[in-house]
């Protein structure tokens, strides 16, 4: 992907303004009514000569590209080093297709996006990002860095083409192009998109969609067919990459009107093909999820529109959302991966946050219209923004995402140019007859203009590097982020959960891992709070509180899981029967862990632990059935086998319980438990002298195993050595006095 990017650069290369008659046609349309930094004629005229630009060249300067380049990199260098966070376990890391590598791709085109993480039917189709996964995987399995590297030079390349794209609109202007595109590069909202690897769709499908704008604008430009072959690839990437880049079909033609002279041929043919290729591209989508219909079914943890009581309802908390959206292109602050229920509440449209924002949307909807005659580039931001966003902005259709800053990331081009021409018009900097050809040429010319857009670069690349840093993996975005979000179910759910399954289901120390485990159901427990039907987070609290052995509130957790949710993964069923076997309620525990092997007859943990509860519900003989299914599956694992040896014990079968822990033992030589199972088979037979060898055994090797030297104790008691059993007593009471 990045070499076909790199190859394009140089066809959209601006050819020298001063090529003789063949080059002035390109110029003949009249002039649009922003600040242009050349002295231009006062007279109204449409000459050929008053309409060029004074300064001979490109608007393009190779200056501003390196330092636009520089400065992407620069502030997007802190995530190299960083993990896999959120969502990109959905799409790399826990990902069986991609995981495959690059044998997968034909898989890849041919099945849903997150085909290889859930069975769940979302009506998603993003080929393109996966393919590159698939491959980076196949690089460096389990490795994000080169995840992580690809997301930041891709943005860099991205933003050299808006930079590019820029002179192409602005013609008359070398500065504001390269303020719009600086802008852009630093825009603390694009932290999501280029540090989380998963959002490669979202720079995928900008990158390609103002490519195809590129080539769409060369071809009407030069004439060259190859020009709108190239524009018709980018713009099929472009919806491969990411569903919104369908977008284009609007925008296209918004553009040719804007920014060229109506050619019946040319402007027509640009739009018949972009038609064409999002046929195309329907056909494929609708060939892979089987039809053009969502098979999506919404939930409000994602989206908190669905508690709307009436259309009026949900169109307001619309326009809130709209509201919040243009307040943080403004001003970025504070930024948050996760808006979903119910941080975003309901609101009516008498509410201040629905009406002021859908003032602001029509007055400046009107201001476009009013200004679509005069081709005001100000008024293609208007319409590019509104466009761009429309299919994520709950106003179309409901999502399944109240909202996301990622959304932002293609209409935040829109601003970017308003806000440099704006820029350049208050400080007229246009007015100077000498070309912005680089930085240096702002500072002398335009030292108040520098100051400020030094001082907001500046501002935005302090706040994305210290964004950046919240990303560098789950635990950490989820810490700062719940803070800033504390009403999203969802947020709650997903720190709870990291909290549980990074951390507390891999401590080994005891007192540490229960103060774990009370952090993760704290979280947790404040989620379903917020919604009471979140069938995840009552399945995580169930988790929690197992291994946290309150098996009561487990149960009751996994139960408010399964009123809300069919579940259909073994995992599910087996914690649910260990927790009813540890209540002693063997029946439930026995039908639990039945469904689960029904699910997955592979299931180690259903077989061995169904194993344990026939032995405990005196079915023996069944418990032994079971366990040597568990001890095929996995014969180097010695809990089956001497889990047998409790069956066969239950059952008066000492001899051959023996000979199963025996097993055990030569699989894992320091299994306490089977030493002193051997020794209570012995003592069971009478067989004194080799109980007592077997408890210390244990003794020897944990010489605080309580139950051994209990056992010890007891042992001596019945062969009369009382000295000897009031000894091992007294360890016991000492033990039990720590």
């Amino acid at each position: 992907m990045q070499n076909a990017g790199k190859k394009a650069l140089p066809y959209f290369e601006e050819e020298i303004l001063s090529r003789g008659k063949a080059a002035d046609r390109l110029f003949t349309f009249t002039a649009r009514p922003f600040a242009q930094e050349q002295a231009m004629p006062t007279k109204s005229t449409n000459s050929l000569k008053e309409t060029t630009p004074r300064h001979k060249g490109s608007p393009f300067s190779r200056s501003w590209a390196i330092l636009i380049a520089l400065l992407g990199f620069a502030l997007y260098v802190n995530t190299l080093g960083h993990d896999y966070t959120v969502d990109d376990g959905t799409v790399m890391e826990n990902n069986t297709i991609v995981k495959k590598g690059i044998s997968a791709w034909p898989e890849i085109f041919s099945t849903r996006y997150r085909a290889g993480f859930w069975e769940r039917k979302e009506n998603m189709y993003r080929p393109l990002s996966l393919v590159m996964f698939a491959a980076e995987w196949q690089l460096a399995p389990g490795n994000p860095f080169p995840g992580h590297l690809m997301n930041v030079l891709l943005y860099v390349l991205t933003t050299l083409l808006v930079y590019r794209l820029c002179c192409r609109l602005m013609k008359g202007s070398q500065l504001v192009p390269a303020l719009a595109a600086l802008l852009f590069a630093a825009h603390p909202l694009h932290t999501e998109v280029v540090a989380n690897i998963k959002s490669r769709d979202e720079i995928l499908g900008m990158l390609f969609a103002v490519a195809a704008l590129l080539a769409l604008l060369r071809y009407h430009d030069r004439g060259k067919t190859l020009a709108l072959v190239l524009s018709a690839g980018f713009f099929l990437a472009a919806m491969l990459s990411k569903e919104n880049a369908i977008t284009m079909l609007v925008v296209a033609p918004l553009t040719l009107y804007f920014f060229t002279p109506f050619s019946r041929r040319r402007s027509w043919s640009g739009v018949i093909v972009f038609a064409a290729v999002t046929g195309v591209y329907l056909a494929i989508r609708a060939g892979v999820l089987g039809g053009l219909g969502s098979e999506t079914e919404l939930q409000l943890v994602n989206n908190s529109l669905l508690a709307a009581e009436s259309g009026l309802d949900r169109f307001a908390t619309a326009l809130g959302i709209m509201g919040r959206y243009m307040w943080l292109l403004v001003f970025p602050h504070p930024l948050v991966f996760d808006y979903s229920y119910s941080q975003i509440p309901v609101i009516t449209l008498s509410h201040p946050q629905a009406f002021i924002p859908g003032l602001a949307i029509i007055a400046l909807l009107v201001y476009a219209i009013r200004r679509l005659p005069s081709k005001e580039p100000l008024a293609w931001c208007v319409l590019f923004f509104a466009a761009t966003l429309s299919l994520v902005s709950n106003f179309v259709f409901l999502i399944e995402s109240t909202m996301a800053e990622r959304f932002l990331y293609m209409p935040s081009l829109a601003f970017s140019l308003a806000a440099a021409i704006l820029l350049d018009r208050l400080f007229r900097a246009g007015r100077t007859k000498t070309p912005f050809s680089s930085p240096g040429a702002v500072i002398r010319k335009a030292p108040g203009l520098a100051a400020v857009m030094a001082g907001l670069i500046v501002l935005y690349s302090v706040k994305s590097i210290g964004r950046n840093a919240h990303w560098k993996d789950n635990l950490t975005l989820l810490e700062n982020d719940v803070k800033l979000s504390p009403e999203s179910a969802r947020i709650r759910y997903a720190y709870g959960s990291a909290i549980l399954i990074e951390q507390a289901l891999e401590e080994e120390d005891q007192v540490r891992k229960a103060g774990l485990l009370d952090k993760a159901i704290a979280q947790l427990e404040k989620g379903v709070s917020i919604l009471d039907t979140y069938a995840d987070a009552f399945n995580h609290l169930g988790i929690a509180y197992k291994e946290k052995g309150d098996f009561q509130r487990a149960v009751d957790n996994f139960e408010a899981a399964r009123r809300s949710k069919s579940f259909n993964k073994p995992e599910f069923f087996v914690s649910l029967g260990i927790s009813y076997g540890s209540l002693g309620q063997y029946g439930k525990a026995i039908a639990e862990l039945e469904q689960a092997v029904r699910i997955d007859p592979e299931s180690f943990d259903a077989w061995n632990n169904l194993g344990i509860y026939y032995t405990d519900n005196n079915q023996p003989v069944k418990a032994v059935e079971v366990l040597e299914k568990a001890h095929r599956l996995r014969p180097d694992n010695e809990k089956p086998l001497y889990n047998m040896g409790n069956a066969y014990a239950r059952s008066g079968e000492y001899r051959t319980a023996i000979e199963k822990y025996n097993e055990a033992l030569a699989l894992d030589p320091g299994y306490e438990d089977a030493l002193n199972n051997i020794g209570n088979s012995y003592a069971a037979t009478k067989d004194y002298r080799n109980a007592i060898v077997y408890y210390q055994k244990v003794v020897t090797l944990n010489p605080g195993n309580r139950q051994a030297l209990n056992n010890l104790g007891v042992t001596f008691s019945l062969t009369g050595d009382q000295a000897s059993a009031q000894r091992y007593f007294q360890m016991v009471a000492a033990l039990d006095g720590k």
